[in-house]
């Protein structure tokens, strides 16, 4: 396990995890401000799943399923992506029915202190299409700023303050 809120589990995916995960990035509504905007592909899903626990393993963080602790379903996908010569990404998308419960608020804040508190992580970054308006409201409401914008994608970053004693 990674992290625990309230509502929310995020744990390292387990190999169960392709057919919910599939059902999930398969969706176009849930993808479509992902990468391209095209739905995961069922051999796609299972590498990533591949690649997720492989980073696990070396880096001891990544990306992991989110699971609903009242129903212990896997209902998205949280972590950090590491995108060459740049910060850690924190990334996270959910199912359709679970939309507007909050989710996305609180996975978010908890992956914020998971990466400055655990992982030691100086600084942040979240990059969302220009039209996410709910991922973009979310980001800023945690202190990420906007630093880049361009038709395709709003980059934000986030710094750690630095803590007396």
């Amino acid at each position: 396990m990674f992290l625990r809120t309230e509502r929310l589990l995020f744990r390292p995916f387990a190999a169960g995890d392709l057919e919910p995960l599939f059902r999930i990035v398969a969706d176009p509504e849930v993808v479509r401000y992902t990468d391209d905007g095209t739905p995961l592909a069922w051999a796609t899903t299972r590498l990533w799943i591949e690649r997720s626990r492989e980073n696990v393993a070396r880096h001891g963080y990544g990306t992991g399923a989110v699971i609903e602790l009242a129903t212990g379903r896997l209902i998205g996908w949280a972590g950090f992506a590491r995108p060459e010569g740049a910060p850690e990404e924190m990334i996270y998308g959910f199912e359709r029915p679970v939309w507007s419960k909050g989710y996305g608020s609180e996975i978010a804040a908890g992956l914020v202190r998971f990466a400055f508190k655990d992982l030691g992580l100086s600084s942040l970054r979240a990059t969302v299409h220009p039209d996410n308006a709910a991922s973009r409201h979310i980001l800023r409401k945690l202190g990420f700023a906007e630093v880049a914008v361009t038709p395709d994608v709003v980059e934000l970053t986030l710094k750690k303050v630095p803590t007396a004693g």
